[in-house]
């Protein structure tokens, strides 16, 4: 998004926005444009039709909140808790013999809620009111909190993902030197 788009959705908060006189518009021009540049404009433009349309409060909204609305605009669909359980529990009736198959049918999401096909076949050897009372209990919370962080790792600007991408591959490759240094001199 260019820094003119940006100054055009300022325009338009101020117009819909009565009460909303930032105290430096060029100041607010350039956060608003840092926070946002690397959306599109019509996308942009959208979410913030759609926060203005559906706002009771009165109060202009801020970036986060502007944010919010286009990342709701534009995420996929999530199951829901009950649906990412079913496929689960559709992978443990044949888990016994075919975890690994019936992992890898699984969305990437539900994967890191089980965790690995082992999983699948253990709980596959259990018994089943315990599998559909602890086992679904634990992989619902598991899998809530895979999306949520999923979602806020969607919502993290481009060069802050990038910084941390890149601090992970440093953590991975310093523990893999040291981890060789302890072998070496075992």
């Amino acid at each position: 998004m260019t820094r003119e788009e940006t100054k055009r959705l300022i325009q338009v908060m101020c117009a819909a926005y009565p009460n909303y006189k930032p105290a430096n518009l060029t100041d607010t021009v350039d956060v608003w444009h840092l926070m946002l540049a690397e959306h599109d404009y019509r996308t942009m433009s959208l979410a913030l039709k759609a926060f203005i349309t559906t706002d009771t409060g009165g109060f202009a909204p801020s970036v986060g909140q502007v944010l919010e609305c286009y990342h709701s605009l534009t995420a996929p669909e999530e199951l829901n808790e009950m649906q990412a359980w079913a496929l689960v529990a559709k992978a443990i009736r044949n888990g016994i013999y075919g975890a690994e198959e019936e992992f890898a049918k699984l969305p990437p999401a539900v994967q890191r809620a089980v965790g690995n096909p082992g999983n699948i076949r253990e709980w596959a050897m259990m018994d089943t009111s315990s599998v559909h009372s602890v086992v679904q209990s634990n992989v619902m919370r598991t899998y809530r909190s895979v999306i949520a962080k999923q979602n806020q790792e969607r919502r993290l600007p481009v060069d802050v993902k990038a910084m941390i991408e890149e601090k992970a591959r440093e953590r991975l490759i310093g523990e893999g030197v040291s981890g060789c240094l302890q072998i070496t001199q075992a």
